[in-house]
């Protein structure tokens, strides 16, 4: 390998080196802050349907919900409130979670319970 192809490829490592190391900045100079995560009734019947609500702050920040049984319905242009449905049959106490994860792959969760009658 000539001088000159190595210096190229010494520069190219150290370009791609800097790009990851802006990501992982923006990720340490905003760490995830997961602040609430809040149901609108915390006690629903069967077949009725409540809203979810995360309070979050990070970098590039993403949502993904889950619940132990019903149904989870995203509400438009807020991908952090979901529309929480119980089935006819899921009676008893469910768990709802978010889990937030921000660009550079850290992720905080928080579960709510629901009582379902």
């Amino acid at each position: 390998m000539s001088l000159k192809q190595l210096s190229f490829f010494f520069c190219l490592l150290l370009l791609i080196s800097c790009e990851n190391n802006e990501q992982t900045q923006e990720c340490i100079d905003n760490p995830i802050n997961f602040i609430s995560l809040t149901v609108e009734n915390d006690t629903i019947e069967a077949g009725i349907s409540t809203f979810v609500t995360a309070v979050a702050e990070g970098y590039e920040i993403s949502y993904e919900w889950s619940a132990t049984r019903g149904y989870i319905t995203p509400v438009e242009g807020k991908p952090y409130v979901i529309k929480y449905s119980a089935s006819p049959c899921a009676v008893g106490e469910i768990t709802v979670t978010c889990k937030v994860t921000d660009y550079c792959n850290n992720s905080k969760s928080r579960d709510v319970k629901i009582m379902v009658i």
